[in-house]
């Protein structure tokens, strides 16, 4: 049985003729010819999510996993822009999700009905595609209209750059009669596969202006793992003028790439950051979270290239000199015969300093007081390995990117925004539909903000939390920002609390372990993942000993490193 709405037959056929299978249903009413339709269906996957925020980074979560697109409904009113964080974290992060808002008909907008709202094109900004359907389409033209659009929406959704897609559904009551199936398919529209390719002349000419150049440096943001990509740079960082600089969620981890930034950046005075400035700066990916790297790059007078299939000029660091429209990978496969033609120490030089920032951050770890730094520390080690990683904004993000990137880990964060909103919901549905064992780390602010994402009935038996509760937003007392003894710090910025996760694991039945020193830790971690299923591990660190902490790390590197170059 299905809805006897013509524009929900036809758009339930096209869902299951473009393979989407992950389908999460808000409870409402305006929605119920998807609901009572899609949950009869055993085509689908369907999960019922009761709150639309984490709803909807859920279904980021899963299409991440997935790299396929996930289907989202809602109801009408103000349960649509509940869904909009996650979109503008997929669109940004370029996450393909189909979200069906239904609505009330046109006639009722405005007029002081019940749940209604304008919305219309109303995440014009962060969709690649906004569309409503004609309500009243039985036949004719109108059902070809509503038929090419949906098929539209559900094909820009995943192909070329990937992102969101919004449908906008008007639907008359009555909601709930239901007709007989039918078996019969609704036209599709496909796109041939095609593939961006340079000229030999641009790859001549890029060839030998790499080749040229004494300081070539690659910074790598935030990337999806890539294989092909990752082996191709691998060869190209092997010539001497080339340094490859990454981040964790740039999945680009290799013992000749610097992994750790700011680290490295910590070993280098004035006169070595003078000489890092590179001649050609190639970037791939997205956001890049280090600003100490923006900053230093921003100063200079460097060549830069941006390499996107998209073609899209990505210019954050204000010296954009060339777009190169085709992927990463096949970019550095055809750059590898770019052997130099000048003398050239950078490499090595920059790798010396990474090695001296590595040997002088252990130093200091040795002794170091307990704390958020070496809390992140300890428990990056011990990740298992050939798991995923769900890294939560803010510090938590910021300290995993102080040691050395594990090539046996994959890498995840909601970077496209990097708001806190989502981090949790976001790792469940990752964790649901990978199957592979997902740690979550993240602060104690997200954590809460978004705790009703364990309010679902998905499997988490993927899914391990470690919760970093260090009494507030740490973040804002390592960023420069107000006076640290000032109340405007403690209650406007950082937030200060006395709450822990226990209440909410045991509100959730899941079990709760805690650790509060280096020694409970290690043993924490152990315990946190000889639990069959999903457990939260809460870490309690100093809230006023973090930063100081961690600027004494800085300082000593600095020191130390300086001493022996």
């Amino acid at each position: 049985m299905i809805s006897d709405k013509k524009p929900v037959q036809d758009f339930i056929q096209l869902l299951a003729q473009h393979g989407i299978q992950e389908v999460i249903i808000c409870p409402g009413s305006r929605n119920a010819p998807f609901s009572i339709s899609l949950s009869a269906d055993k085509r689908f996957n369907v999960h019922s999510i009761v709150d639309e925020r984490s709803a909807a980074f859920i279904a980021l979560g899963m299409a991440q996993q997935l790299d396929h697109t996930v289907a989202l409904i809602c109801t009408s009113g103000t349960a649509a822009l509940n869904f909009a964080p996650a979109l503008a974290e997929a669109f940004y992060q370029r996450v393909p999700l189909l979200v069906v808002t239904a609505d009330r008909p046109i006639e009722w907008i405005d007029q002081g009905e019940g749940q209604s709202i304008r919305q219309r094109e109303v995440y014009r900004n962060y969709v690649k595609s906004s569309c409503e359907i004609a309500e009243e389409a039985a036949d004719g033209d109108l059902v070809w209209y509503n038929v090419r659009i949906m098929d539209e929406a559900m094909r820009l959704a995943n192909e070329g750059v990937r992102g969101p897609v919004h449908i906008n559904f008007p639907l008359r009551e009555p909601l709930y009669k239901m007709v007989e199936q039918s078996a019969q398919t609704v036209k599709m529209i496909r796109r041939a596969e095609s593939h961006a390719q340079l000229t030999e002349a641009e790859l001549s000419g890029l060839r030998e202006r790499i080749a040229s150049c004494e300081k070539v440096m690659v910074l790598a943001g935030q990337m999806k793992e890539d294989p092909q990509m990752l082996e191709a740079l691998r060869h190209f960082a092997a010539h001497p003028n080339v340094i490859v600089l990454t981040e964790a969620h740039s999945n680009l981890a290799d013992a000749g790439f610097i992994t750790t930034i700011d680290r490295m950046l910590a070993a280098t005075d004035a006169d070595a950051q003078t000489y890092m400035e590179p001649q050609l700066l190639i970037t791939v990916g997205h956001n890049i979270i280090s600003r100490k790297i923006k900053a230093l790059l921003r100063k200079g007078r460097t060549e830069h290239w941006h390499v996107d299939i998209s073609g899209e000029g990505l210019d954050t660091l204000k010296i954009l000199t060339k777009v190169i429209p085709t992927t990463p990978g096949a970019f550095f496969e055809s750059m590898l015969k770019a052997a130099p033609s000048v003398d050239s120490s950078y490499r090595s030089r920059l790798l010396e300093y990474n090695n001296t920032s590595s040997t002088s951050a252990e130093s200091f770890h040795q002794q170091a007081a307990w704390s958020d730094l070496q809390a992140f520390h300890i428990l990056h080690a011990l990740l298992p390995p050939a798991s995923d990683v769900q890294m939560g904004n803010s510090s938590a993000v910021r300290y995993m990117l102080l040691d050395d990137a594990r090539a046996d880990l994959r890498y995840f964060g909601n970077r496209g925004v990097a708001g806190i909103d989502g981090c949790t919901s976001t790792a469940l549905g990752a964790a649901y539909c990978s199957n592979r064992l997902t740690t979550l780390i993240s602060g104690d602010i997200a954590f809460f903000y978004d705790s009703n994402a364990l309010w679902n009935n998905l499997d988490k038996s993927h899914l391990k939390i470690i919760v970093i509760n260090n009494g507030g937003g740490g973040i804002f007392r390592i960023i420069d920002g107000p006076d640290p003894d000032s109340e405007a710090l403690s209650t406007f910025f950082e937030t200060a609390h006395n709450r822990t996760a226990q209440g909410l694991a045991a509100m959730y039945a899941i079990p709760y372990l805690s650790a509060c020193d280096a020694e409970s830790l290690r043993a924490g971690i152990e315990q946190l993942h000889e639990q069959p299923g999903c457990a939260i591990l809460e870490i309690h660190t100093p809230r006023l000993d973090n930063s100081p902490v961690l600027k004494a790390y800085f300082d000593f590197i600095r020191k130390e490193s300086q001493d022996s170059l």
